[in-house]
């Protein structure tokens, strides 16, 4: 809970507001999918840490979904969205 705090705090306060929870959404997603590749890596070493990776990865999934669902992603669209074509006059 801490990590997820900590991470949205540190974006809040680097990103522009419309953007911060496309971003945490984004962050979410992938700290779930690195949870849940070091809950199958124990599937050989049988380790005791795999059952709480398994709840991590669930964990960062549903704050995940939760934030894409709740931010707008217009501003992700504005951003990435691509520029005209170049004009070849100063090529």
């Amino acid at each position: 809970m801490a990590v997820l705090v900590a991470a949205l705090a540190v974006f809040a306060l680097v990103l522009p507001h419309p953007v911060v929870l496309p971003v945490f959404s984004l962050w979410s997603l992938m700290a779930a999918a690195c949870a849940a590749f070091l809950a199958i890596l124990p599937l050989r070493a049988r380790t005791s840490y795999e059952g709480a990776a398994w709840d991590m990865a669930g964990a960062f999934t549903l704050v995940g979904c939760a934030a894409a669902i709740l931010g707008e992603i217009e501003p992700i669209v504005e951003i990435i969205r691509p520029s005209g074509p170049r004009s070849k006059v100063n090529d």
